[in-house]
């Protein structure tokens, strides 16, 4: 049927050719953001799919972070207990050199002049080991999440003692003296009657401190009259002296008497002690020995710390390792499911444009169709 107002051919024509301006707009859409899927409509299973993954990777970029953050607080505390323990080192030989027996006062002096620099440049170092607000040397925790969902029992953490003076047991170490603190006690007292008992010339010794008056009475030698026993003379074996009283008589490392000393034997009755006037050094923490006992006790410490510190960085190494393989596997994932194959959406634009220009064509011959009816009218 020949008509003017409806014209079928053209009707076909125009929606042939919207069907293809759609695609090609399709097409050119996911060239120009390299996405098949850009949003919800394009298709919402991937799209929703596609979004909980994206979720997922800013996750562990987060994580990422917090390990990187981490690993940098570990390095920085390596650094500073490495140092740490080399001063420690150079301590020890500062120590064992004052215990020469040789040298005099002022060498010992200079020794441990040198010795408090180091002291105080181990302060320096472990005040200065801080990153990010935190000192994992003065005894602040890290911790690092590692999971995406930033999950607390998921985390790495770790607390080393801290590397303080004070905590190491040197803040009062010297290598002034080899013996320590010393006390003078005079007059001598050798008394031969109970009319000036041992307790009353304590009392009135002015050079004889608390500790010291304290350790002759937990030993019975206080009271005149009464029968004394384990006390320290030429034959008392040093393991059966009371401790409170060895550390004024006794040389701590080589277990001899101290001269001056007190020399005192079992005995009973009245007017049986015989103390030596002159200067008494106890063993106390000041001298090179104590000194040399600590440093060792603090290296062990310190190497303690260094092998933890050491162990948790090679955990952080690891799971930043593994977050960033995870993070690209995530990222694959989501790429399989919205992204274009550009290879294809390129043969399919020169395809649909092609169609596009026909469809033009075939819409401009449906539309002439109608002009065949004026030859009828000639």
């Amino acid at each position: 049927m020949f008509s003017v107002n409806t014209n079928a051919g053209a009707l076909s024509a125009l929606q042939n050719l919207s069907g293809t301006n759609k695609v090609l707009n399709t097409t050119q859409t996911r060239i120009n953001t390299g996405l098949k899927v850009s949003s919800a409509r394009d298709n919402a299973a991937a799209y929703s799919i596609a979004q909980k993954m994206r979720g997922d990777i800013a996750g562990l970029n987060a994580a990422k972070s917090s390990l990187d953050r981490a690993t940098s607080e570990t390095d920085v505390a390596l650094a500073g207990a490495q140092a740490v323990s080399d001063l420690l080192i150079a301590m020890k030989e500062k120590a064992v050199a004052a215990k020469d027996a040789g040298l005099d006062v002022n060498s010992r002096t200079a020794l441990n002049d040198d010795f408090q620099q180091l002291k105080a440049q181990i302060t320096s170092i472990v005040q200065n080991a801080s990153f990010n607000g935190k000192n994992l040397l003065t005894g602040d925790s890290l911790s690092a999440i590692t999971t995406a969902d930033g999950s607390s029992a998921n985390t790495i953490s770790t607390t080393v003692t801290s590397l303080t003076l004070s905590s190491l047991a040197l803040d009062t170490a010297s290598v002034s003296t080899v013996g320590g603190t010393s006390y003078t006690v005079t007059p001598a007292y050798t008394p031969n009657t109970s009319a000036y008992p041992f307790d009353t010339w304590l009392a009135g010794n002015t050079g004889a401190d608390a500790a010291f008056t304290q350790a002759f009475q937990r030993e019975g030698w206080i009271s005149g009259g009464q029968t004394a026993s384990g006390l320290v003379d030429g034959t008392t074996k040093p393991s059966d002296v009371n401790p409170a009283l060895t550390q004024w008589f006794v040389d701590d490392a080589t277990w001899t008497f101290k001269s001056p000393y007190i020399s005192v034997g079992t005995v009973s009755g009245v007017g049986g002690y015989a103390v030596v006037g002159g200067t008494f050094a106890s063993g106390g923490s000041s001298g090179a020995d104590a000194a040399v006992s600590a440093i060792d006790a603090a290296i062990s410490t310190v190497n303690s710390v260094l092998s933890k510190l050491g162990s948790t960085s090679n955990r952080l190494d690891t799971q930043k390792g593994f977050a960033g393989k995870l993070s690209d596997a995530l990222t694959t994932g989501v790429g399989n499911l919205v992204d274009a194959d550009m290879a294809k959406e390129s043969a399919n634009l020169q395809s649909y444009q092609t169609k596009q220009q026909l469809g033009l064509q075939a819409l401009s011959i449906a539309n002439q169709a109608p002009q065949s009816i004026l030859s009828l009218f000639r």
